[in-house]
């Protein structure tokens, strides 16, 4: 549903530049909530954190889907947890400030030698469901005008999350330290693991949230075309996240990681030199799997080396070390 959001404020009457501006916001907001979700998670339970992120991602769609007041709408930036900073619980390809938990959950779970494969399997389930919604998309769009197809994808994607809230509220209660505090023990590690993600970050928290109403207003494509590509991608890369496991032992986990995420820079620096919507989308297409398969390899590296009691403080200051890059 990220796609929908800069089309969404452009339908609105909100200027291009501020379409910029606002997923700047956004990305800043993001980035300080990841960091104070991180230290909150371990202090006080990823659980108890991860539901609370639940609640604002719910009250973010509920305001795309009932309030048409442009300022109220922009508003939304701040939350840090919309669709256009990352979304919600599983993220497709992502998770914004979700991912932190929820990989510290899996990791709490697991055994080091399957981290990859159990990050793999998450995430291909997590981009299968947004595959889904994809397609979802692509039926609201074709069938109904813009006026109208906004808003039943909105109130159907907040209807969804009032569901994510419940299943959430299930999982066990963790334990945290009851204070909070600076990682120290795995600090060292941090700048490793950010170089490696951030050779596919150049550019990502201002460029990708752009690219639908680049293809819209550069191609003249349509919302449905836009959301049949995104569908596509969803699809890729649910289905290269199964043979992440496979790619590192072949490759090398750190190999496969700044390999795959230089290629995914390159193909992203050539997206605006495409001369046609098809060429485009294939260039799209391919950074979207050369950098979302790697993912699954960075958390279980970042596991493998990170203290239990700050995974989640550490995680979340490696990615916003790694935003930095952008």
């Amino acid at each position: 549903m990220s796609f929908l959001v800069p089309l969404y404020l452009h339908k609105l009457g909100i200027p291009t530049f501020l379409i910029g501006i606002y997923f700047l916001i956004a990305t800043i907001s993001m980035s300080f909530l990841l960091v104070l979700s991180g230290f909150l998670g371990d202090a006080y339970g990823k659980r108890n954190i991860l539901l609370l992120l639940s609640i604002l991602f719910s009250l973010n769609l509920f305001i795309f889907a009932f309030i048409k007041i442009p300022l109220i709408v922009f508003l939304t930036s701040v939350l840090g947890v919309g669709t256009a900073s990352g979304g919600g619980i599983g993220g497709g390809a992502g998770g914004g400030p979700f991912n932190p938990l929820q990989t510290a959950l899996i990791a709490d779970y697991s055994r080091p030698e399957e981290r990859t494969k159990l990050y793999s399997i998450n995430f291909a389930a997590a981009t299968i469901s947004a595959f889904t919604g994809g397609l979802i998309s692509d039926l609201i769009t074709t069938v109904y005008p813009p006026s109208i197809s906004y808003s039943l994808l909105f109130t159907l994607g907040f209807i969804i999350s009032l569901f994510s809230i419940f299943f959430v509220y299930l999982i066990d209660k963790d334990s945290g330290t009851g204070k909070i505090s600076i990682p120290k023990a795995s600090f060292s590690s941090i700048s490793k693991i950010s170089i490696a993600g951030g050779l596919g970050s150049i550019g990502l928290g201002m460029v990708m949230p752009l690219i639908p109403l680049w293809f819209k207003l550069n191609f003249n494509a349509t919302e449905s075309e836009i959301s049949y590509l995104y569908s596509i991608s969803y699809g890729l890369v649910g289905i290269s996240f199964l043979f992440a496991d496979r790619i590192e032992k072949i490759i090398g986990r750190v190999k496969s990681i700044s390999t795959l995420r230089g290629l995914s820079s390159l193909f992203l620096l050539l997206i605006p030199f495409s001369p046609t919507f098809l060429i485009a989308s294939i260039l799209f297409l391919a950074r979207g799997v050369t950098y979302t398969v790697t993912i699954p390899m960075r958390q279980s590296l970042a596991m493998d080396v990170f203290s239990d009691k700050e995974r989640i403080a550490l995680i979340t200051l490696s990615s916003n070390i790694e935003m930095t890059l952008i």
